[in-house]
C-alpha cells in the first residue's frame, strides 16, 4: 500500500513539475494563472470536485482494503457518467479482483483516456493502465500455464494405466510360456 501511495504521489509531483516548466514557457501572466489553476483531471469538467486529483487520490485510498464482493455491489450502482466510469476503474484494481473484471476495467480506461487531461491521462496509463495489464498477462500465462500441466498429468496417468495393462498383458504370456515350458520339461521325464 505504502509503494502504491508512493507511485501515485511521486507521479503526481512529476506531473505538477512538467506543468511548472510549461509555464516558464508562457508570458509570466499566463504562468501566473497556470500556477494558481489546480491540476484538473478531466480535459472538460462540470463539477469542481471531480476535477481535483485530490479527490480521486482519496477515493482510490479509501477503497484499498474493501473486499472485492463489496466492491462489486459498489460498481453495480454506478452509472455510465464519466465520474462514475473512472470510479468503476479505481473499484476494480484492488485485491482478489477477478480476471474478467480487471479486464472490463482496461476498456474502461481506454474508454476514458481521451476524456482525461493530457497529464492525467499519462498518470493513469503509468500509475493504472500498464500495471494492471501486466496482471492480466500474468494471469492469463499462470492459466494456460495450468492447463498445460493439467493436460500433461492427465496424458501420464493415461500413458501409466497403458503401461501396466502391457505389463500385465506381458506377465500373462509369461506365466503361458513358463506353464508350456514347464508341460514340456514333465513330459520329457
Amino acid at each position: 500500500m505504502k509503494s502504491k501511495l508512493f507511485i501515485v504521489f511521486s507521479s503526481l509531483i512529476l506531473l505538477t513539475s512538467c506543468e511548472l516548466v510549461q509555464s516558464l514557457r508562457t508570458s509570466q501572466t499566463t504562468s501566473q494563472d497556470l500556477k494558481n489553476r489546480p491540476l484538473c483531471i478531466w480535459e472538460n469538467y462540470l463539477e469542481a470536485n471531480e476535477c481535483k486529483i485530490e479527490y480521486w487520490l482519496r477515493f482510490w485510498y479509501e477503497i484499498e482494503d474493501i473486499s472485492w464482493p463489496v466492491r462489486k455491489k459498489q460498481i453495480n450502482t454506478l452509472s455510465e457518467q464519466d465520474a462514475d466510469v473512472l470510479k468503476k476503474v479505481l473499484l476494480s484494481q484492488g485485491k482478489g479482483t477477478p480476471f474478467q473484471d480487471r479486464l472490463r476495467a482496461q476498456a474502461w480506461v481506454e474508454s476514458l483516456l481521451p476524456k482525461l487531461s493530457q497529464q492525467m491521462r499519462r498518470f493513469i496509463v503509468v500509475a493504472l493502465y500498464h500495471p494492471s495489464q501486466d496482471l492480466l498477462e500474468m494471469e492469463s500465462a499462470l492459466v494456460t500455464q495450468n492447463e498445460i500441466s493439467t493436460y500433461q498429468t492427465l496424458h501420464i496417468e493415461e500413458q501409466q494405466i497403458l503401461l501396466n495393462k502391457q505389463k500385465s498383458q506381458i506377465d500373462q504370456l509369461l506365466n503361458i510360456e513358463a506353464s508350456i515350458i514347464q508341460g514340456i520339461e514333465e513330459d520329457k521325464k
